[in-house]
């Protein structure tokens, strides 16, 4: 193993600390307040997040401004979670990085998300990021990327069931908790359509004097085609959920100034991929993965797997802290085969719990993998869906290294 890969593990090894935004603002502080030397677009939301970020960080890279992205997990490499455009933070920069930074780390016991966000910040202002695209993690209120400044935009993509033993089994509660990354005189855009949801995050918005716009509506047309603001926008991505992200993603544009309507911008919309989200990583057979870890998150696979034609296999798996059986039998009800797996991770659900009438249960997610393979050799689909931990690992069994 390389220096680089335990400086890694190292951080991945560092647990979330649940010690408030006051350590990381500390840590911050000590290191020359980096946060006040950048412009920022801040995303929280139930699901959709990754995806508006990446589109819209086609969309102002096309358009000659230096973006900055802070994702999280990552699926690939720990890198992957920080990136400028295409590019992932180097693994030698990671390392340079983690050793200036260690003192305030250890002094201010810093886990491993509050790291990431720490090295990603200094590395946009020493690459000189005019904007940075930040996804927070869980929440938004209390999530460590609130430590930000007032961003140019601040933007709410959906509001469902998710993380309720953080942020409470209540969708106003919900809302309340993503709605705290709207700051005082700052801009919000809202992509939910949930009435509870809107009504929170627009009571709370006009609380802080926060100018809320909500996401114009957008049209079906057809297969991976959907109309906005009178233009019609064509995608690389098959789901049909991601017309919602690319039209949250043009309102925000929109909102930033951004004339939406030029070619360059249209070439973003239809060039951006987003690893993870109803991705095809093989084609003999067919292999897909997809995120989908929460109820919101597989109503919207199953929609899409729902008028893909051809057989279908399954292969499921999830965190012990989700919904795994509700998702399993919406995943079963649109498959021709579902196979139960497990993987390593202490939070996975096991395979009793998981196990809906009429699946196959298979411990090993490789053997799991194969299974389906064997099933869809000739024609039709595997997918694997479920945790995203689950589905990165998916991902690498499948494709060689980046």
């Amino acid at each position: 193993m390389t220096q680089t890969e335990n400086d890694e593990n190292w951080v991945m090894a560092r647990k979330s600390r649940h010690h408030g935004l006051q350590p990381l603002r500390n840590a911050l502080h000590d290191t020359g307040d980096v946060q006040n030397k950048l412009h920022f677009i801040h995303v929280a939301g139930t699901n959709g997040k990754g995806s508006t970020c990446a589109f819209l960080m086609e969309i102002l890279t096309s358009c000659g401004i230096r973006t900055g992205m802070f994702t999280s997990p990552h699926l690939v490499c720990h890198n992957d979670r920080i990136r400028i455009g295409h590019q992932w933070i180097p693994h030698d920069t990671f390392t340079k990085l983690l050793k200036k930074l260690l003192p305030v780390i250890e002094k201010y016991d810093l886990g491993m998300f509050e790291i990431d966000f720490l090295i990603a910040l200094h590395w946009f202002v020493e690459e000189g990021v005019d904007t940075a695209i930040i996804e927070a993690g869980i929440g938004g209120r209390d999530d460590s990327t609130n430590v930000i400044p007032v961003p140019d935009l601040a933007i709410i993509t959906t509001i469902s069931y998710d993380h309720m033993q953080i942020l409470g089994s209540r969708i106003s509660q919900i809302a309340f908790a993503k709605a705290g990354i709207l700051k005082p005189y700052g801009h919000g855009l809202c992509g939910t359509d949930d009435p509870h949801a809107r009504a929170v995050i627009s009571a709370y918005a006009h609380q802080q004097h926060c100018a809320l716009t909500y996401t114009k509506p957008w049209y079906d047309r057809g297969r991976q085609a959907f109309s906005f603001d009178h233009d019609t926008f064509h995608l690389s991505m098959p789901a049909q959920y991601q017309k919602a992200n690319a039209a949250l993603a043009l309102q925000a544009a929109f909102l930033l100034g951004i004339n939406i309507h030029t070619p360059a911008v249209h070439q973003a919309i239809q060039q951006t991929q987003w690893a993870g989200r109803f991705e095809v990583i093989s084609t003999h057979p067919c292999i897909i993965v997809d995120g989908a870890h929460n109820i919101e998150g597989m109503e919207a696979l199953c929609r899409t797997l729902a008028v893909m034609p051809g057989p279908k296999t399954a292969v499921f798996s999830a965190l012990r802290d989700k919904p795994g059986y509700q998702m399993a039998v919406m995943l079963k009800k649109v498959c021709d085969q579902l196979i139960i797996t497990s993987f390593q991770d202490d939070r996975a659900d096991s395979l009793q719990e998981l196990a809906v009438p009429g699946a196959i249960l298979i411990p090993d997610p490789a053997k799991a993998i194969a299974c389906a393979k064997e099933q869809r050799k000739n024609e039709g689909f595997v997918i694997a869906a479920g945790s995203l931990h689950f589905i990165s690992l998916v991902r690498n069994m499948v494709l060689p290294e980046p």
